[in-house]
């Protein structure tokens, strides 16, 4: 079925390109945009310093959106500016919170488009660089040299896409050409509403924001729309600027994707806000205008000022939210594929295993990811819940009086299905991504294959003690009861020590809570002492043997977590604990 869909679909379009030389133009372009995006992810992976120069570029929040602003008003075109974001972000160069805040960026910078367009009457046509790029680029890519050739890959794709804006736009002349927007000439709110779709519709067909502002204003020069309709097309140009981006999101992985829905969202949020605070836009642009002495008649340079408070209060109120939105779309944007009852890697793909920082980056994430897993595991292990590790309102020795009900469990099936798969694909990846890797980044690919493999070992001796931890929850020996209870409560804190040292970013703070971990690790020997019970005949010795054997088994479990947390957390940061666990 899906052959004939398929078929159909390539039967279509070849009829439609013999019926239409704009349909032939459009669709060419298209295709020429496709292949330019698959050739720039190639030049990502050949150029080993781009992704160091984009990791400091958006090292933080603030730096991302600088970035967006000034790259969108250096090549004006915020479009190409988004396509390469979404580029970046499918190839693992950066991160979704900094994708965000390019978008951001890239929108504040359209403001000065709109004031290119008020002052000059043009924009910068790009699609003129892109023979020039492409000649450069294919000079370069002949060079034996990887950094030159990738860089040649690099300018060959920026000029194929520039060509394929072209093209969309060239196709679309003629569709410009026949549009008579006064057949939708109306008044007060209704006109807004239906300009603001006319807007989003005109954008898209014509492929640019620029030409859409440029054909609302020739039409209110001749009266053909109000000063009112010409506003609704300036909003719903700029939803309608985001369609390069969707198409450019078509060969992009699941984060790409993200950014793109959130970029649409971001525009599409700006234009409801701004048509339902109509009047007070309106009446602030009329004032702005008369106080830098804009004449009343002078709709381009008004527009431009009504598109740069639009614009700025998208910023203003998503600016803020990045961390919000970041989390909202990974919570509901996963990918399609059929969940597996067995639990594999989230973060490992192979576009960042061209990148050895990337790499590491994926990395640290499948890691907490494992991290997580074998927590839960733990946890499931000594009859608690994940909410009872989360909730450190009530004390360890009160949920563990509350929990004397054993969890039933098949050790051997949660281990395969949660932890199994999860541990061989990142040692799988860590070796392959150690190979690109400099001989100072080999050590930080082995520390985690090393905690890996900790974790691995630390469920291992978990799985011996669980059985007897079962059992002595419901035992009729009030003292054998009260001293697995009692490393039940220590499990449980060391729990919701490495619960929270994941999310700690304060490295005093994140040593304060391995040091309390250390203190856990240090206290079973004085803490865990069964001879007064043998003596006193309290415990038989069959269960003294149980709980000696399991102490140690707790012990060398919480020294396993202790490793884990010095290791990652404090490699994480870049820092290096002062004290650490002794083999």
């Amino acid at each position: 079925m899906k052959n004939i869909l398929f078929f159909g679909f390539i039967g279509l379009t070849c009829v439609l390109m013999y019926l239409s030389q704009s349909f032939l133009t459009i669709i060419f372009g298209i295709c020429i945009f496709l292949y330019a995006m698959s050739v720039l992810e190639k030049s990502f992976s050949m150029m080993a310093s781009l992704d160091k120069f984009l990791k400091k570029m958006t090292k933080r929040n603030f730096q991302s959106f600088l970035f967006g602003a000034v790259s969108a008003t250096v090549m004006q075109s915020s479009g190409l500016v988004s396509v390469l974001a979404i580029s970046f972000l499918s190839a693992g160069l950066i991160t979704l919170a900094s994708g965000l805040a390019i978008i951001y960026g890239i929108n504040l910078a359209t403001i000065t488009t709109g004031w290119f367009l008020a002052g000059f009457g043009l924009k910068v046509n790009i699609a003129a660089y892109s023979m020039p790029l492409i000649v450069i680029g294919m000079l370069c890519m002949v060079n034996k040299t990887e950094k030159i050739k990738g860089f040649g890959y690099f300018l060959f794709s920026i000029g194929l896409l520039f060509l394929g804006i072209s093209y969309m736009k060239g196709g679309f002349d003629h569709i410009k050409d026949s549009i008579d927007l006064s057949q939708f000439a109306m008044s007060g709110m209704a006109g807004l509403i239906v300009y603001t779709f006319v807007g989003i519709i005109v954008t898209v067909l014509i492929q640019s924001s620029h030409a859409s502002i440029t054909l609302a204003l020739a039409a209110l020069s001749v009266g053909q729309i109000t000063y009112d309709n010409a506003v609704g097309i300036a909003i719903g140009s700029n939803v309608g600027s985001t369609v390069m981006a969707i198409i450019g999101s078509l060969n992009a992985n699941m984060d790409g994707k993200k950014l793109t829905v959130a970029h649409v969202l971001f525009n599409v949020t700006c234009a409801i806000i701004s048509v339902i605070l109509i009047v007070p836009f309106m009446y602030i642009t009329d004032v702005t205008s008369a106080y830098f002495g804009i004449a009343d008649d002078d709709y381009t340079l008004k527009l431009a000022v009504f598109l740069s408070y639009f614009n700025a209060l998208g910023v203003i109120i998503f600016y803020p939210l990045i961390p919000f939105m970041e989390k909202l779309l990974n919570k509901y944007m996963k990918d399609s594929s059929k969940r597996s009852k067995i639990d594999s890697a989230k973060y490992l793909d192979e576009k960042s295993l061209q990148f050895p920082d990337s790499a590491l980056e994926v990395l640290g994430k499948e890691l907490l990811h494992l991290y997580s897993n074998a927590n839960s595991i733990i946890a499931k292990a000594i009859s608690i819940s994940n909410s009872d590790i989360q909730n450190s309102d009530i004390s360890a020795k009160d949920i563990i009086k509350l929990r004397q009900t054993p969890i039933k469990m098949d050790y051997d099936e949660l281990y395969n299905n949660r932890f199994k798969e999860i541990y061989s694909q990142i040692i799988d990846y860590a070796i392959l991504a150690g190979t690109n890797a400099k001989p100072e980044q080999l050590s930080k690919f082995m520390d985690i294959r090393h905690a890996a493999l900790i974790m691995a070992e630390t469920l291992k001796d978990m799985k011996n003690t669980q059985p007897n931890v079962f059992k002595y929850i419901t035992s009729s020996n009030q003292y054998a009861k009260e001293e697995y209870d009692r490393l039940r409560v220590e499990m449980l804190e060391c729990l919701r020590i490495m619960y929270n040292i994941a999310s700690i970013k304060d490295i005093d703070e994140l040593e304060a809570q391995i040091k309390n971990l250390r203190k856990i690790y240090n206290a079973y020997d004085s803490e865990f002492n069964f001879d007064v019970l043998i003596i006193n005949k309290k415990i038989t010795n069959k269960m003294a043997t149980s709980l000696m054997n399991d102490t140690a088994l707790m012990k060398n479990i919480t020294k396993g977590m202790l490793k884990v947390a010095e290791m990652i957390f404090a490699h994480h940061h870049n820092q290096s604990l002062n004290e650490s666990i002794t083999a």
